[in-house]
């Protein structure tokens, strides 16, 4: 590299040397330098030669050429991305040195600006152009003006281009004189040429852009002042109103979308907020979310779209500064705080709602002008119009602008602002300065001044004229009449034109031309299309107007290649903070394009800054040297290497490990590794770093010194993922090398687990450690049935031997527990393990009793079937004590064998019934007291079970009664009697017994083929026992299976289909369990002292593990040594029994071929271990797989359960590395953080059963709400309407008052609310809604009555306690809603049709408290329905009550949804929403669940807080409740249909009145899903069984879930579905949706739909409530007509704004109409509701009430 560059620039290296001599220098000791190395005065300068006389070759120019062309982009194209680049000379350190300064560096892009400018002032040349000069923008600490030029380059291509920037802080003439100056002088351009001019300005810039272009146009008519189509017409009027509240509102309002604009997430809640606040036009939603703060500049009705989405926007910037989900940065919550003190401002919504309404006259002509060509020019006849229409308001402003007031004032009430005006505006004497005086004389009257002059001044008649011949394009000419216009004067631009004489005969050629078109030819509809066709050579005339009408700066940018300077301009200034902004940069950042530019930067640099340029090539020049140096050394040094692309091996003895997977150092990663096999290994030995030697203590800490913790600033921490990968790798890499040092060993798997939809082998490995049988789980191999075997075992082996480091050829056997569909497979998969590794036996494993392994590894379905109920039955009983008990009651006696009793480990009901030899002829004595117990379970008579266990011993009891089940039984338990005594011996026998029962193999086999032979004869008892059996059992007919209908008889049935299958399979299986060469391993046992090994001879043993003998040719010698020993010591003392113990006697020592032997048969799966470890290391994986959950890989997990106990030291050894290296304490402090979340998350199931004595606050919750919603609550007559126990929140002085309310209002309606206890006696809480005298909504709490059981006498007290009590006419109640659930609220719908019945005009309805699918939810009548809608709510409740639980599933989400922001972003938003209101609540709880299992999960494990641990047990364990998941899965899927109308009735009256249309669609799905129940409830269940999957609920049988489906179908789908439809019909009577139409009565809603037929709903409903009903259809007609006719006028959009209208007493029987709407259960509450002075929520919310706290009326 050094060779090329000196060849290429030979004297620079010479140059270098003279430097490096003229550099050195020297300090003496005292300080002063050493005159003799004084640098010279001036050094010599690096240059590269710029005169043309001093070049030495033209090959040489252009290499040189080429390497400043090379560095001065580079340095142009950093600066443009990162200006702080040359910020300096000189780095914080000093070693980094650069050649051009600050100043320099600034020059030279000085040069380069002028470069870009000069290189698009060639395109325009003498073409047409527009000036166009944008807003105001701040570029460091000044304001300038952005200038901008547009023209047609040659390519016919419309260019915008930024030029530069004008200082805005000039005077008028100063600015006019610059502007002039800069056009004419600096950019060379002839004014002549100008044919349009748009300037944006407001305030003072204003008036001196008008007055510049008043000057220009007034020299160069041609010069027409437009606006710029960047913006819409809207948009740019607005901007240009010198009003300051206008001025004021739109920087806020641009503040708040640049705020939202600014982050992705953020972005996502504005969707939301649009999402919401535009619901009633879907169109609109989905035109704008994920746009709108990109275009709403170019929107024509941006002001209305904001305005309607005010409220949702504050409540999402509530969130945003509040902040409690911590989601927010928190310069996020403070610009949210900042933005809503800006907008809770009245004088911020009084221009907003102004400017909404008055650009709703020009919308059209704004939204016209965007469009095609065609529809620019046909806007051209609107603009008289508009000003005639905006003359008409400014005539009549005050009308106006109390409608455009009285909205500010209704959107302002439901945000909650004062109605005040400004703070800084002087009031006058009298001090009533009003704020609707205010705002008309200080907004509205010069808004529409101003924008009525706009129309005028950017439509002037020029430039009317001028967009007229937007008609000239030929898509144009075929349709529009403003084509025929053109011929009735010369035109415009007369003096531009070629040939002017002839412009009407070309003109007639043009239309003739397009006019006559084939119309399958394409004609273009642009300017850009038109110029590019070879024909505008010959219009001449008609080409120069188009290229002037690209120019017009009003029409629109078309076909502007990828890039628009403007836009990226304004991205410059939205991404880039003023102070870092500068005219220059943002000049080269827009405009530059180096292909154009390149070569004029180089020349003119060269010409003006040759020094800085030369510092420029230097610099990168220095900068590839220094790179390659540092590489060359880094190579040298034999560290890591940098280029992170090449990809390299990691070596685990190599020092420096190279960087990881995730980025992360290979230092730390081995690091890491390092400590964990430390600790793994301290934890192996079952010790502390306290308990070792002093002298391993040291070593280990000179171990840890050697770690690298960085900088402790915890940015290389590892992610948990990572942490526990390594964690796990540590553990298997100890218990690999324990397994060398046996070093033979076994490989055993447990049946195939399913893991997230996979399927995985658990593979235990066997092996001898310190002379003792251990096994320990190895990991989990991925299987696939599917696969072929020879690759399946391929694969094994690669991951036991490459990944794992197995030695396969240490293997001595192999035991595999097969089931089914995996059986054939993984028998051919052993199989060919065993052909290359023939040592490597097939065995059975003692893990279960013989039969039991040999019958699942039949390839039988049936078998597989009935073995999977029994596990399923065994199961049943192993999830209770209780349950265990009451079987163990029914079998007693039959399990205390001693060998049971010797168990030291905790054994489960399943695991244990297994391991039986006469597992099936138990199963056969047993069954009846089994029936017995589920019967009784399922009856549940004493109510001690819960429903899902009842419902379980249901399904059980009808599957193990049927004759199939029983007659399998029977028929496995024949056929396996002859393995008994074999299968006791190899599981608990002696070895003695072991080497006798050897001999019994063949006899069993024989056997077996035997009773197959006779199977004619034999299979008949085994029926006829069967029969009689299940004829005992289930006294009644016996049913077989319809498919032996097939056969002649049943009995042939089962003999042709199951008992030969049984007996030929366990023929086999016996075959391949027993082969010669595992008999003749297990003869090794016969060397075991108890075996009298002084009878054998070394012919007796096995010579295949000759070469695993250390002295195979002393083999005979060391045996009869070995015999003689155990002769002489059996004499005096007792000999070793078990293996274990006679590998730990001295004398194997002295007989190493004897102990390796014995090692060899201790690793066999088929005989028994010690303590059952097998045993009890199954159970506990088991059990974690089944129960446990993890958000991390299910599989880590489990090993890390598996090993807790060895990674306990772990904490201690990096305490310890904290001592060692105090610099990483930080980062060791968050990696011991991640690691003890890990070992919790690994507990679960040591706590799952420790539940804290006392009843949490949830379980009492959940207890009153079950009370209520299921039980038959009764009041008893002593303390029911009796003794007169209605009682009131308030007392006499209080009523006082709450009566002169309800006096002053006419109308109201009663809610009856849901009940609640006092003093262990139900009462109902009943509420009246009213509209008090100030037009405010009110809800009180008038009364508490006793339940009762007669709804006569309840209705009669609810009217004597209103009328009475309370001086309520009852004539006056029109709506009646209540909130009551089950057996309550149906007593409370009786009361209802009472009150009905009586007073016709009370008319039930929904209460808006509530959505209506959350109503629906709580009103289910069935008792399991609503237990799950209780639990719904009572989990979502305390999810979102505490901070700190609702912190970790928001963190849990985040980590779930790390790849789906947005989603993750809305669960977490759901978390904080009002679930009384919530719409889809069962779709947000599917959602949420498996995260809310994992911090359930996490909670319980965690030692802080009992009663949160209670808490969180208890909702685990409903949550793992099948009958809750199905429920949830029902809700969701109804209730889905129902979304829609329960969104709408949330609304205001449109939504409302829409609902109505939603009806009949709504009720058509429910009745299909209800005819065609059996399809969809299918469908369901197989979405709760996904679901439950997913959460680790244990599922039943397939068999029993058919069973379990069938009466979910009845009992829960179909109720639920009639339900619905029932409720529905019920609450949207006809009575009820004409009062629904009423509220067409609301002017929007009027505007919006078609008001026929209103008069009639009127009438039909509220006729007796009406003041003048004669004159109601004449009075409706001229609402009607009031705001048809309102141009732009204010609409009221709810019941309560329309009420509040200053005329509306002008309309009696609307305004009455209006009275009663408002105060029905249904209406909206608006955010001035007033609750009632003592709030009922918090009373039902007390853990005790008493009538002590009431007041007795």
């Amino acid at each position: 590299m050094v060779d090329s560059f000196v060849k290429k620039c030979p004297e620079l290296l010479q140059l270098l040397h003279m430097e490096d001599d003229g550099l050195e220098t020297q300090v003496t000791e005292d300080g002063e330098r050493d005159p003799s190395k004084e640098e010279p005065e001036e050094a010599p300068v690096m240059t590269f030669s710029v005169e043309h006389e001093k070049t030495e070759s033209s090959e040489y120019k252009e290499a040189d050429k080429e390497t400043l062309k090379a560095a001065l982009r580079t340095a142009v194209t950093a600066a443009c991305g990162n200006q702080t680049r040359f910020s300096g000379s000189v780095s914080e350190q000093g070693a980094k040195v650069e050649y051009v300064s600050k100043s320099e560096m600034k020059e030279v892009l000085c040069v380069c600006e002028n470069a870009v400018r000069e290189g698009i002032l060639s395109e325009v040349g003498n073409s047409f152009f527009s000036l166009f000069i944008d807003r105001v923008v701040k570029l460091g600490n000044r304001e300038y003006l952005p200038l901008f030029l547009r023209f047609v380059d040659s390519f016919d291509v419309m260019r915008l281009e930024l030029m530069g920037f004008l200082e805005a802080d000039l005077d008028c003439d100063s600015m006019m004189e610059r502007l002039f100056d800069i056009v004419t002088k600096e950019w060379h351009l002839d004014l002549k040429n100008c044919r349009g001019q748009a300037y944006l300005g407001s305030g003072d810039v204003s008036y001196k852009l008008k007055a510049f272009a008043c000057k220009i146009q007034e020299k160069y008519p041609l010069a027409i002042c437009t606006h710029s189509s960047c913006y819409s017409f809207n948009t740019w009027w607005s901007k240009s109103v010198p009003v300051p509240s206008i001025t004021r509102a739109l920087e806020t309002m641009e503040e708040v979308i640049l705020f939202f604009s600014s982050d992705a997430g953020l972005e996502k809640q504005l969707d939301q907020v649009l999402g919401l606040g535009l619901r009633e036009s879907y169109e609109k939603i989905q035109e704008l979310q994920g746009k709108f703060c990109s275009v709403w500049l170019e929107l024509h009705d941006s002001y209305e779209v904001f305005v309607q989405i005010l409220e949702p926007l504050f409540d999402c910037l509530e969130k945003i500064k509040n902040n409690r989900s911590q989601r927010w940065k928190a310069n996020h919550s403070e610009q949210a705080e900042r933005l809503l003190w800006l907008m809770k401002d009245f004088d911020f919504i009084v221009p907003m709602v102004a400017l909404k309404n008055a650009s709703s006259f020009t919308k059209e002509l704004s939204s016209g002008l965007q469009k095609d060509h065609f529809s620019a020019a046909s806007q051209l006849c609107q603009i008289s119009g508009i000003v005639a229409t905006l003359n008409r308001v400014k005539t009549n402003i005050k009308v106006f602008h109390q409608n455009w007031f009285d909205e500010a004032c209704a959107v302002a009430q439901s945000l909650a602002i004062q109605i005040e005006v400004p703070d800084n505006i002087c009031t006058p004497r009298d001090g009533l300065q009003k704020p609707a005086s205010y705002y008309k004389d200080a907004l509205s009257v010069p808004l529409v001044d101003n924008l009525i002059n706009a129309v005028k001044d950017h439509f002037s008649d020029h430039h009317k004229e001028a967009l007229n011949f937007l008609s000239l394009v030929p898509c144009s000419v075929t349709v529009s009449y403003m084509f025929e216009n053109l011929k009735s004067k010369p035109p415009l631009y007369s003096s531009d034109l070629p040939d002017p004489d002839n412009f009407f005969t070309e003109l007639c050629c043009w239309r003739v031309k397009w006019k006559t078109k084939v119309v399958s030819v394409a004609i273009p509809s642009t300017i850009f299309q038109t110029l590019r066709l070879p024909v505008m050579q010959y219009f001449g005339n008609i080409n120069t107007l188009l290229r002037i009408m690209c120019v017009l700066p009003s029409t629109a940018l078309e076909n502007c290649g990828e890039s628009m300077p403007h836009k990226v301009f304004q991205d410059y200034l939205k991404e880039t903070p003023s102070k870092d902004r500068s005219p220059f940069l943002a000049m080269l950042h827009v405009g530059t394009n180096f292909s154009r530019d390149l070569d004029r930067m180089v020349t003119q640099c060269m010409k003006i800054t040759p020094k800085a340029l030369e510092g420029l090539c230097l610099d990168k020049e220095s900068k590839s040297l220094k790179n390659e140096e540092t590489r060359m050394e880094v190579d040298k040094d034999g560290a890591e290497d940098f280029e992170m692309a090449q990809p390299t091996e990691q070596k685990e003895d190599h020092l420096l490990k190279l960087v990881g997977e995730n980025g992360h150092s290979g230092n730390y990663r081995q690091s890491l590794e390092a400590v964990f096999k430390q600790a793994v290994q301290l934890g192996r030995r079952k010790l502390l770093f306290s308990e070792l030697p002093s002298e391993d203590q040291q070593l280990l800490q000179q171990d840890l010194s050697m770690c690298q913790w960085g900088e402790g600033d915890g940015e290389h921490i590892a992610d948990t993922d990572e942490i526990l990968t390594i964690i796990i790798d540590a553990v298997r890499k100890v218990v690999i090398s324990e397994v060398h040092a046996s070093p033979f060993f076994s490989l055993i798997t447990d049946k195939i687990a399913t893991i997230a939809g996979k399927k995985y082998l658990p593979t235990f490995v066997r092996y001898v450690a310190d002379c003792v049988p251990k096994v320990e789980l190895l990991g989990f191999l991925p299987f696939d049935e599917n696969c072929d075997p020879d690759v399946q075992a391929k694969l094994f082996e690669a991951i036991l031997t490459e990944d794992w480091g197995l030695q396969m050829n240490y293997c001595r056997g192999q035991a595999y527990m097969r089931f089914d569909a995996e059986s054939a497979s993984l028998k051919k998969l052993s199989l060919n393990i065993l052909e290359r590794y023939p040592l490597a036996v097939n065995t059975p494993s003692e893990s279960c009793g013989l039969a039991y392994w040999l019958i699942g590894g039949l390839p039988c379905t049936a078998v597989t079937k009935f073995l999977e109920i029994v596990e399923d039955l065994l199961m049943f009983f192993d999830q209770c004590p209780r349950l265990e008990a009451q079987l163990a009651q029914a079998v007693d006696g039959l399990l205390n064998t001693p060998r049971e009793a010797l168990a030291e480990s905790p054994e489960t009901c399943c695991s244990r019934w297994k391991k039986r030899e006469d597992f099936f002829d138990i199963l056969v004595d047993t069954l009846e007291g089994v029936l017995s117990c589920l019967d009784s379970v399922s009856t549940n008579s004493g109510g001690e079970w819960t429903n899902s266990m009842s419902l379980h011993a249901r399904m059980l009891l009808a599957t193990v009664q049927k004759a199939d089940f029983i007659t399998t039984l029977v028929i496995l338990k024949n056929a396996c009697s002859p393995l008994k005594n074999c299968s006791t011996v190899f599981r608990c026998g002696n070895p003695a017994d072991i080497i006798c029962e050897m001999d019994k193999i063949v006899p069993i086999i024989e056997c077996l083929s035997n009773v197959l032979e006779n199977m004619n004869v034999i299979h008949a008892p085994w029926f006829e026992e069967a029969t009689q059996m299940a004829t005992r059992i289930t006294s009644s007919q016996i049913k077989f299976p319809e498919e032996s209908d097939n056969f002649s008889s049943p009995e042939n049935y089962y003999k042709e289909t199951l008992t030969i299958p049984v007996l030929n399979g366990l023929i086999e299986e016996m075959k391949y369990n027993f082969s010669d060469r595992h008999l003749k391993a297990l003869k090794v046992l016969c060397l075991l002292p108890t075996c009298n090994p002084q009878d054998m001879v070394s012919e007796n043993l096995p010579n295949m593990y000759q070469t695993d003998l250390p002295e195979p040719d002393m083999l005979e010698r060391d045996i009869t040594n070995w015999a003689g020993v155990w002769k002489e010591k059996c004499q005096d003392v007792s000999p070793p029994a078990s293996i274990s113990e006679t590998l730990l006697h001295p004398e194997s020592k002295s007989h190493l071929n004897v102990s390796t032997l014995l090692k060899v048969v201790a690793v066999l799966p088929s005989v028994s271990m010690e303590c059952d470890l097998m045993k009890s290391t199954l159970n506990s994986m088991r059990t974690f797989l089944r129960n446990g959950t993890s958000k991390h890989r299910k599989t880590d997990i489990v090993m890390l359960h598996m090993y807790r106990t060895t990674i306990q030291p772990l904490e201690d050894v990096l305490n310890k590395c904290i001592d060692v290296e105090p610099e990483g304490q930080s980062l060791i402090h968050q990696l011991q953080q991640k690691i003890r979340s890990l070992q919790l998350e690994s507990e679960f199931s040591t706590l799952e059963n420790n539940t804290p004595e006392e009843t949490s606050e949830l379980q009492l919750a959940l207890n009153n709400n079950f009370t209520l919603y299921a039980a038959n609550k009764q009041n008893s007559e002593s303390d029911g309407l009796g003794q007169n126990q209605v009682a009131s929140f308030y007392c006499p002085s209080v009523r006082e008052e709450i009566l002169k309310e309800l006096w002053d209002s006419q109308f109201f309606s009663i809610i009856t609310q849901p009940a609640v206890e006092v003093d262990a006696v139900c009462y109902i809480p009943v509420c009246v809604r009213y509209l008090d005298k100030r037009e405010v909504q009110c809800e009180e709490t008038l009364a508490f009555i006793p339940l009762s059981s007669d709804p006569v006498a309840f209705a009669g007290t609810m009217e004597m306690v209103l009328s009475e009590k309370w001086g309520l006419n009852m004539e006056f109640c029109r709506g009646q809603a209540l909130l009551s659930t089950g057996n309550v609220g149906t007593q409370m719908k009786a009361v209802s049709a009472v009150i009905s019945k009586k007073y016709p005009m009370v008319v039930r309805t929904a209460s808006s408290a509530v959505s209506l699918n959350v109503w629906l939810a709580r009103s289910l009548p069935d008792v399991s329905l609503a237990r799950c809608v209780v639990a719904v709510e009572e989990m979502l409740k305390w999810f979102s009550d505490g901070a700190r639980v609702q912190a970790k599933l928001e963190d849990m989400i985040a980590w779930t949804f790390r790849q789906d922001e947005e989603k993750g972003n809305e669960l977490r938003d759901n978390l904080s929403s009002d679930w009384d209101k919530s719409h889809n609540a069962f779709e947000v709880v599917i959602e949420l669940l498996e995260d809310a299992m994992h911090v359930l999960y996490e909670i319980m494990r965690s030692p802080e807080n009992d009663c949160q641990r209670g808490q969180a047990q208890l909702l685990s364990s409903i949550i793992r409740d099948f009958e809750f998941i199905f429920t949830v899965i029902i809700l969701k899927n109804i209730l889905s249909i129902t979304k829609n109308l329960s969104q709408r009735l949330q609304g205001k009256a449109l939504d409302i009145v829409s609902a109505v249309n939603c009806l009949p669609p709504i009720l058509a799905s429910l009745n299909k899903i209800k005819v065609d129940i059996n399809t969809y409830h299918e469908t369901w269940f197989q979405e709760a069984a996904a679901l439950a999957t997913k959460l680790h609920v244990r599922l039943l049988h397939p068999v029993l879930q058919k069973a379990l489906s069938d009466h979910y179908r009845n009992s829960m789908s179909l109720k639920a579905v009639e339900h619905l439809i029932a409720e529905i019909t019920e609450l949207f009577s006809d009575h009820t949706l004409s009062v629904f139409r009423c509220l067409t009565v609301v002017p929007y809603v009027m505007s919006k739909m078609e008001a026929a037929g209103l008069e009639n709903d009127i009438a039909s409903v509220f006729k007796e409530d009406l003041p003048d009903a004669s004159s109601l259809s004449s009075e409706v007609t001229t609402w009607r007509r009031k705001w048809t006719d309102s141009m732009g006028g204010y609409l009221p959009t709810t019941v309560l704004d329309t009420l509040k209208l200053f005329d509306i007493r002008c309309f009696g029987n609307i305004e009455m109409l209006l009275r009663v709407l408002v105060v029905l259960p249904f209406a909206r509450k608006e955010s001035t509701f007033r609750q009632g002075r003592r709030s009922l929520q918090e009373f039902m919310q007390q853990k005790t009430r008493s009538i002590s706290e009431l007041y007795l009326l």
